[in-house]
């Protein structure tokens, strides 16, 4: 999620890296973030099927996202 900037700008985050196969979200305010406890990016908030949260701070990496979405989805 995209936060603390305008859409205008973060449009052109997407654009230039090319990560527009998903859906986006903009937090311009900053609300979305204060609700999860995300003081910067990189940060990635999991929720899980139970409607749990964790939020991660820092870089992932491919690996270690592909981790946490498996354990996400794992029966």
């Amino acid at each position: 999620m995209a936060g603390r900037d305008t859409t205008e700008a973060i449009n052109g985050f997407i654009t230039e890296l090319g990560v527009g196969a998903f859906p986006h979200t903009v937090d311009e305010s900053g609300d979305l973030w204060q609700t999860f406890g995300v003081l910067g990016q990189p940060s990635w908030v999991f929720v899980d099927a139970n409607g749990d949260t964790e939020l991660v701070s820092g870089s992932l990496g491919e690996a270690g996202l592909v981790e946490r979405l498996d354990a996400l989805i794992a029966p």
